[in-house]
């Protein structure tokens, strides 16, 4: 089990990434990184060296080091960082859903 998947709207967030296309997706990393920062901005420096780099085990997130550090970066997060960037992915959804229609 992954550990976003205790999260039921981040989790679903998060996987919907995965098949975005590269411009949204990186739109919302770089909304995620700036909540992060602004939320706890020592955040990656302090937990960066404890990230997992395991060579072997491709995630399909290892690959963009973005990314890889956003995702990484959030396993380490509080909940209240954690509901905020929820939050965020669900209204950047729903604004694009709305976009669509």
């Amino acid at each position: 089990m992954r550990w976003y998947d205790h999260y039921e709207t981040l989790g679903r967030h998060i996987d919907s990434l995965k098949e975005m296309s590269p411009g949204r997706r990186d739109h919302l990393v770089r909304g995620i990184q700036a909540i992060m920062q602004r939320h706890s901005p020592n955040l990656l420096d302090d937990s960066v060296i404890d990230f997992p780099l395991d060579s072997a085990r491709q995630r399909w997130y290892d690959k963009d080091p973005y990314l890889w550090l956003t995702i990484n970066g959030l396993q380490q997060a509080g909940p209240d960082l954690l509901e905020t960037v929820a939050l965020y992915l669900e209204e950047e959804a729903t604004a694009l859903a709305a976009k669509s229609a």
